[in-house]
Parts: structure tokens; sequence; C-alpha cells
């Protein structure tokens, strides 16, 4: 089911609607949220479009492609302009306008968070007169730096970020002994208590102070290497790695840690202070942005083509869904950034990507990094925009911090002309850049039809290997792809020959509405043409758009300066958690919690809470297993690699939760078929073994769309199958059916450019040129199965899965239907009768139902602090590694 008409039909106009938020500022400027101007069709005038207006029929493959309109707020007079000297003085005048359009929504939140009824409306009337009066802030007497964070903020006019701050300031003014005084009078101690222990539970300001083996380590020395897309930034950072005794990668995507891994270990990673041997050749072929090594000729190689044994060194790779330990004694690991051990000593540690520590969603993973890698050297590699935020991080902690920059090593030239919509003027060695999905086909379609030339497809939604797979199609001189098709995910971790960029939109999707995209984006996407050592020398890349107005706007990104990041995302652990639970009202659910975090935590200026939205649809589900998930479990499910947005994902995802509360252990088959997917990808398999009648490009997107489902649950099987050993236990039988989905899914892309070509059986032809790039091997053949014993270098929350813990989970097995047993016992009986020994049975079942409880919670809390390996290589190193299965 296609839920992208919207989203096509918004693309192609870029409508946005004009919104304002309250006006009454008495000394200020009106609080006016800025926003993009809609463009009317016919009239030519600004605002709304007019709802006679009709429209467009979606079509998946659209024969041409209207011009974009781009009109910015240039004019900002009337953007509210707030600087530290008057934060107080605007909300002191802001405060009843606060109180009356969003006092019923704070009083609900108050509520959840513990306040009684009869005292929050009393509650916020005196906050409202103190802080109008001036006494909240003279009080609380804040510094210039959260003055300033708060003065930022505001200026954005939105209501919400109003509210927030606000309730910020009741809660931090009820903790003051000044602010206790005044509350006195009119509320009830237990109230003010209550409040008070909910603010300091929820405190940050002093996060850094949780990561206790790099706070009681020597100072740490940061270096950072920033520079554009091509600039060699990560060129000294990988070779101090395989020059250091011991050392970890820690990068954004699978695909880059495994290449980490792969290339230590045969060792093509020249170590700092080494020379390659005079007849080693650089290898351009990698996704990371090595600069000078890949000009040939030059001394200062990274990375080689072939291995040298001198360079050889054992490296394991940890990630959330594979982990491959090819020896116990490896001093060097490769890892996902979230899978980063932090009490473990490291001599350099390499951190990629660090711009991405303002991210939203993955943020917090970056930060955590950051604060907590107890490591001698750490090395930052990415955008020079994380500069100011990294200095003031490092100043607090006490590190030091050196920066060098680099400047890219090829020129980037905007064309004079766009493609005026012409998708006939696409070249060879083009990337046509999209951010539909569906019109990522559309426009794969229109251009092959146009051109006659293949197109390869890269987007988000495709798993890691099969973007890897089309991104070496496209590389490939030999093979017939010379366009490559693709969203933002060919910004990051793809190896690509691209000669010319071309947007064919510059605004995305953001869940709310079309936005252009930021400076940021723009340049991390045009960056990708005329990689350095990939052609020519003296090879420009360039850069420009399929419509006219769209040129200006990428012209206007590549020239302006980076702006620079000030908020690092911190996302919930076990350590903030525990106390903010244990401060709710026991009855409290998940969302609540990410409320506290974000409407009473308080935290330094440089600092921000994880995005609240996509907690909340995590805690949708998350809450209707709390019967069977202890704390740990449930903030486990949260950080899982779950798309939380994608309802058939999050189908999934119910299923295997519901599968492990009713059984205690999870068959992978189980999940898919209870998820209405194994059927799905059994007839994908059938349907590519089949002779006859091929299906059509629409079947084939739709079943596309389908098997990155299921892709999807099979990586949150693995994910917790690396967790929760002995409750998913078809660890191999997932990797096995990953990979069939893989194949499936690069079969359906090659049907629909057999069907363009007008093959007589388009399924067959399809099948035939798969399984030459993808030669299917026996089972034992593909399997990396390596047998490790106790590992000297890990030391960390090790237990032996065939200890005690098996007694532990059959125990909860047991209870857990003794307990059903004994409510369904109870319950009946109080039906039949209220007689006295009735009742006397009746108690003691039901404090038998409530013992038996509380041991098989105590017993699954065991579990769980047996199994915490999220930040923990040790245990991954004592177990036999997974059955990875691997098309040649």
């Amino acid at each position: 089911m296609f839920r992208t008409p919207q989203l096509v039909n918004t693309q192609c106009r870029h409508a946005l609607s004009r919104s304002t938020l309250p006006r009454r500022v008495l000394t200020v400027p009106p609080v006016l949220a800025r926003t993009r101007t809609y463009k009317a069709g016919k009239s030519g005038g600004r605002g709304r479009p007019s709802s006679s207006r009709s429209t467009r029929p979606f079509d998946p493959y659209p024969t041409a492609h209207q011009p974009r309109h781009h009109d910015l707020e240039h004019d900002s007079s009337n953007k509210l302009r707030l600087s530290s000297s008057n934060v107080a003085e605007y909300l002191e005048q802001n405060v009843s306008d606060w109180y009356s359009k969003s006092g019923a929504k704070t009083v609900e939140r108050l509520l959840r968070f513990g306040v009684s009824k009869d005292a929050a409306r009393p509650l916020l009337k005196v906050f409202r007169k103190h802080l109008e009066a001036g006494d909240v802030f003279r009080d609380l007497a804040y510094g210039d730096d959260h003055l300033a964070r708060m003065a930022r903020d505001l200026s954005s006019g939105n209501r919400t970020t109003m509210d927030r701050y606000c309730t910020k300031i009741l809660y931090e003014w009820a903790s003051h002994p000044q602010g206790q005084q005044a509350l006195e009078a009119t509320i009830p101690h237990e109230v003010i208590s209550r409040m008070q222990t909910l603010f300091h539970a929820a405190d940050l300001s002093r996060v850094s102070w949780q990561y206790t083996p790099a706070r009681m380590s020597p100072p740490r020395k940061f270096i950072m290497h920033v520079g554009p897309t091509n600039s060699g930034k990560t060129h000294n950072a990988l070779r101090a790695l395989a020059a250091a005794e011991r050392g970890i990668y820690a990068g954004p995507l699978r695909l880059l840690a495994h290449e980490i891994y792969d290339r230590l270990n045969k060792g093509q990673i020249v170590p700092l202070g080494m020379d390659p041997s005079p007849e080693a050749e650089p290898d351009s072929q990698t996704g990371f942005d090595l600069g000078e090594d890949a000009e040939t000729g030059k001394k200062q190689v990274a990375v080689t083509k072939t291995g040298n044994a001198k360079f050889v060194r054992l490296c394991n790779m940890v990630t959330g869904e594979e982990q491959k330990i090819v020896s116990p004694d490896a001093t060097l690991l490769s890892c996902t950034v979230e899978m980063t051990p932090l009490r473990t000593y490291w001599d350099v540690a390499v951190i990629d990507e660090i711009q991405l520590i303002a991210d939203k969603q993955r943020g917090g993973a970056w930060t955590g990094a950051v604060l907590g890698l107890n490591a001698r050297e750490i090395h930052l590699c990415g955008e020079e925009s994380a500069i100011p935020l990294i200095e003031a991080i490092v100043r607090d902690l006490g590190d030091t911090l050196e920066v060098h920059h680099y400047k890219r090593l090829t020129p980037l030239v905007v064309a004079e002309k766009s493609l005026e919509g012409d998708l006939g003027k696409v070249q060879a060695g083009d990337c046509v850049v999209a951010f539909s999905r569906s019109g990522l086909f559309g426009l794969k379609h229109s251009i092959e039809k146009a051109t006659k030339m293949r197109c390869a497809l890269a987007y988000g939604r495709l798993p890691p290997e099969i973007r890897s797979e089309q991104a070496a199609l496209f590389n490939d001189p030999r093979s017939d792809y010379r366009v490559l098709v693709g969203s933002d995910a060919v910004g990051m971790g793809l190896n690509l020959k691209i000669k010319r960029v071309v947007f064919e939109s510059v605004a995305k999707w953001d869940g709310v509405g079309m936005r252009l995209l930021s400076a940021s984006q723009i340049k991390q996407i045009a960056g990708r043409a005329g990689r350095f050592g990939l052609h020519d020398s003296d090879a420009a890349g360039v850069v420009t758009t399929l419509h006219g107005p769209d040129l200006q706007v990428v012209r206007k990104a590549l020239a302006a300066s980076f702006e620079p990041l000030h908020l690092a995302r911190l996302n919930m652990t076990m350590e903030t958690v525990t106390p903010v639970v244990h401060a709710l009202p026991f009855d409290a659910k998940g969302s609540t919690i990410g409320e506290v975090f974000l409407y009473v935590s308080k935290m330094l200026p440089v600092f921000q809470f994880q995005d609240v939205d996509e907690l909340t649809e995590a805690m949708k589900t998350i809450d209707s297993f709390t019967d069977c998930l202890t704390l740990e479990h449930r903030l486990l499910v949260q950080n899982s690699p779950c798309p939380w947005r994608d309802n058939y994902a999050v189908d999934g995802a119910r299923s295997l939760l519901e599968i492990y509360r009713e059984k205690l252990q999870v068959r992978v088959e189980e999940v898919l078929h209870r998820g209405r997917l194994l059927s799905k990808l059994n007839r994908a398999l059938v349907l590519m073994q089949s002779p006859g009648r091929s299906p059509d490009n629409m079947t084939v997107v739709q079943l596309l769309s389908t098997l990155e489902t299921v892709h999807k649950v099979l990586d949150l099987y693995l994910w917790f199958s690396y967790r929760l050993t002995l409750a998913f236990p078809d660890q191999k039988n997932a990797f096995k059916l990953r990979r069939l989905t893989e194949l499936v899914m690069d079969w359906c892309l090659e049907v629909m450019h057999q069907t363009r070509l007008g093959a007589r059986d388009a399924a067959a032809e399809a099948r035939k040129a798969v399984m030459g790039r993808r030669p299917q091997q026996e089972d034992e053949d593909g399997l990396e199965a390596t047998k490790v014993s106790m590992n000297p270098v890990y030391q960390e929350n090790y237990h032996d899965p065939n200890g005690t813990f098996v007694s532990s989970a059959l125990l909860c097995c047991q209870l857990n239907r003794i307990c059903s047993q004994a409510r369904g016992i109870s319950t009946s009986l109080g039906e039949v009768s209220s007689s006295l020994p009735f009742t006397v049975i009746l108690g003691c079942l039901h404090f038998f139902a409530r013992l038996s409880r509380v041991v098989q919670v105590r017993a699954t809390e065991r579990r769980a602090s047996l199994l915490r390996t999220t930040s923990s290589p040790s245990a991954y190193a004592h177990r036999p590694s997974p059955t990875v299965l691997t098309l040649g």
C-alpha cells in the first residue's frame, strides 16, 4: 500500500502554509514562525492554496517534471529576536498568554508527573504571579550561557518551546529554597516535595559524571579532522588507528565498520609512521574520505589495493545485527557507534561523522562516545560545523582539543544551467538525487526511457548490502549501469564514481511538511561529485539541478559557510531513567518518562534530549508489554533498530514481543508468520523461481516494499539475538532468511530493468543476471563460525550462557504459568461465593499470585543484568560467533 500521493503532490509544488503564533509581546517584535511562502498557481499571489485547486493524480512513472519554485523569506524584520538580556522580560510579559492558551495541557502533564488534581491550577497561578513580578528569575539567577540558550530557542516563536521552558522553570523554582517558601503558602508540602524529587531525579546537569572510567582517567586528547567531502579528513585518523596497540573505530554504518574490520585484518591500512612498499598501489574503492592517499605516486598511502603482511592487525567487528570475532586476542575493534564499549581502555579511538552528534534520533550515541570513551587519544572526523559544539563539551570535561582543517582536493562547481526539466540531458556518470521512495522508481524509469542508459538505485530503506551492490554496479565500467538514482543515502558510506550530481528536488518531507534541505545536507550530497582518485586528477565535480529555480538554492548553499551546531543529543540510559521511574507515579507510561526529560530535566546549554515524537511512537507499542518487560528490557526495545513510524515493521515488532510474552522463546519464522510476512516472503521466492508471466512493475515495487519490511524485522530479531541469547535462539536461521530476502530484493530491481527492455521472460532473465552476480553457495561455505575461548582482553560482564541463567529462565517460564493459573483460580473462586472459607482461600491465592509475580520479575531482571551486552564486547568474545551467510 502506497502512502505517498500527498508527498509526491507536495514535492511537485513545494507548498508550505504560513503560520503565526500569539502576538502578545509588549517590548519585543511579534512571535512569528518563519516559513516559506506559497505561490498560487495562476493568480501568482501568496497565501494558502485555493480549495478549488484540483489535485494531480499520482503517477509512479511520470514522463515530465514540473518546475519547482522556491520563494524564501528574506525579510526577517518580523522575526522574534531575543538576547540573553531580555529573556526574563519576555517570559514575564508572556506568562499569562502561556497560562491561558497552554494551561490545560500543562495541567494534564502535571497530573501525569504526580501533582494532585486539586493543586495543579493553584500551582500555576502562584507561579504566574511570581514570574510576572520578577521573583522567579531573581531567585534562580541564571548564567549568561543558559540565558543565551533560552534566547536562541525562544526566538523560534514556537509555542511548544514556550511551554517547555515555563514548565522547566516551574520545577526548578519549586526546588529552590526561595521558590519553595513562596509556594508553601498555597500549595501542600507533599506536592512540592514530589516536584522536588522528580526535578532532582531528572537533573542531567552533571551527565558526564555517569561515565566514571573516563572521568577517573587522565585528561584525554581530542583531535578533530574536519573538512568538506573529498578532503581526506579520515586519512590520518585511520593510519593512527592501524598503528595503535589498542584501538577502536566507531562509525555510523555497518558497512563502514565492516570495511575497517576487513582492511585491518588484510593489512591494507598503512600504520602511521610506516611507509608502504614502493610498488604498492592505493585503493580508491573505499567508502571513506581518504583524499591524497588515492593519488598514484604519493607516499602517503593509507589504503592499498593488496594487503601487506607487515600491516596485518587482528580486528573484531561488533554491530547491532552482526558480530565477527576473528580472535580472542585481537586488540582492535571496529563497531557502529551505538556499540562502543565505554569501560574498556583504548590507546586510540576514531569516531566518524561527528556532526551526527546533533541528530535527533541517533545523536545520543555520539554524545555518549565523546563523553565516555576511555581512550588516551580520540580522533573525531566530520564537518567543521561541529567544532564549536565539541569545543564547548571538551572544555567542560577538562580535556584538550586539537583541530585540523582539510580543503577539498578537487574543485566543486555549480553548472551555469539546470537540465531545464529534460531528463534526456542526463549523462553517464550522473547521480540524480530525489527524496521520495516512489518518486525514485518513477525517476529511474523515466531516465532509462529517455536516455537508454541503465540506472542503479540507492535509497535509505534499501538494506546497506543492496545499496553497496548497486554502488559497485554503478562504479564498474564493465557493467551497463551508467547512472545512479538515489536519495540522501548517497551522501555517506558509499564509494561512488560520480561526475555530476543532479538534484531532482531541493526539498524533503520532514514528517510534517516539505522543507528545504539545509546547506549542510546539500554540501554533503553535492560533495560526492568528482571524488579525488576516482576520475582524472584534474576532474572537477559538477553540481546542477533538474529545474531552473532550484539551481539558485544549490548555489547559495554551496557558497554559504557551515552553520555551527548548537546542541548535542542525549538518549535515555538505565542510569538516567531509573531515578525518574521511581519519582513518577507507579502507573506512569513510557511516553511520560520522555516528557520528564523534555519538560523537567535540567541540562547544560549544549545538550538537548532526543526527539520525543519518535520516542512516543516507540512507547505506544512498548507500554502494552509492561507485564512481561522489565525496565531494562523496555529500554532495550526502545533503543532497538525498529522504524517506529513504519506500521508494517511495528507489526513485526509487536509479533516478536507477543511471542516473547507467551513463550519466553522466540522463533524467527513464527515472528514472520504472525506478522503476516512469512507467506509474502515465500510468495516472492516462488515468484522468482517460477516460469511463466512476469510480474508488472507496480507489483514488483509493492513486493520490494514488503521485502524491505521483512529485512527490517530480521535485523530486529538479530539485534535481540545478541542481547537475549536464550530467548532468541534462531540466529543462524535469521541470517539465512536475511540472505534470501536480499537475493529476492536484488531480483526485483533487475526485473524492472528487464521489463523495460521488453524481455520475453523478464523474471527468468532477471534471475539469470542476479544469480550470475551472486552465485549461491552451500551452507557450510558461507559460514563464518569461529569458536573462541576466554578472551583476556575483554573482561566485562561475562556470564556463561550454560550456567545458572538457564534455571532462571525456566523458573521465569514456570512462574509465569503458575501466576496466570493462580489469578484464574482466584477470579473463579471470587465469583462462586463470598463466604468466609472462600474469602480466606481467595486472599491466599491473591498473595501467592503477587509473590510469584515478584519472583518472576526478579528472575527476569537477573537475566537482564547477566546478559547486558550493549556496551560490552567481552561477552561477544566469549560466545560462538554467529552464522553469517554471504553470497559470493
